[in-house]
């Protein structure tokens, strides 16, 4: 499957995104995070696996995990963004592509991974997964063994795995991921986070 149409266009305020639309400032911050990702990260010949995430609902975590993907998809490394928020996915509609099968269905024995992974037409070298239908329980899909050998598999395949997970503070989704994960990156938003929710966050 391919992402065509105007996924990136400047007159879409939800999906004003990618760096080549995006103000001096916002550019130089999203490549500023993919240097500090790779220097956290350095080790060039395995996969390193990323999940994005945040306190709450509404702090930008989708957004950085798209821009993320795209920045480095720039330096011609092997990206693949994965949305894995399967209660409120978003990755679709801010990329303003059609809802197909994804994680979810594959997970469950519903679609094939060829189904799944989605090339962009952007770049040859970033791919999308979207999380696909929404399941009862996606606490139990994310930490199933199942997950853990698709992200192996994924692992042969490309050099980062960015994933968007959901906030932190709302469902258990983001902290059982870990056993897949190298790392997480924590969105805040400013003048809408609360120290409160911040706090809790981090404890967890």
């Amino acid at each position: 499957r391919k992402i065509t149409g105007n996924h990136i266009s400047e007159d879409n305020e939800s999906i004003a995104l990618l760096c080549d639309q995006m103000h001096f400032d916002a550019k130089e911050a999203y490549k500023l995070l993919r240097t500090n990702v790779m220097f956290c990260l350095p080790d060039n010949d395995t996969c390193r696996t990323i999940g994005i995430t945040s306190p709450i609902r509404g702090e930008g975590k989708s957004t950085v995990a798209i821009n993320l993907a795209y920045t480095l998809a720039v330096t011609k490394v092997n990206v693949l963004l994965i949305d894995m928020d399967m209660r409120l996915p978003s990755i679709a509609s801010k990329l303003n592509i059609e809802k197909t099968l994804g994680l979810s269905d594959y997970l469950v024995g519903n679609a094939t991974l060829k189904e799944v992974i989605r090339s962009t037409d952007k770049y040859p070298n970033w791919d999308i997964m979207l999380s696909g239908s929404i399941p009862p329980t996606p606490s139990e899909l994310i930490s199933s063994e199942s997950m853990q050998r698709l992200i192996k598999g994924l692992e042969r395949k490309y050099d980062f795995i960015i994933i968007d997970l959901p906030p932190v503070n709302v469902v258990s989704d983001a902290l059982v991921a870990k056993d897949i994960l190298d790392g997480y990156i924590l969105t805040v938003r400013q003048d809408y986070s609360d120290r409160h929710s911040l706090a809790d966050c981090i404890r967890q």
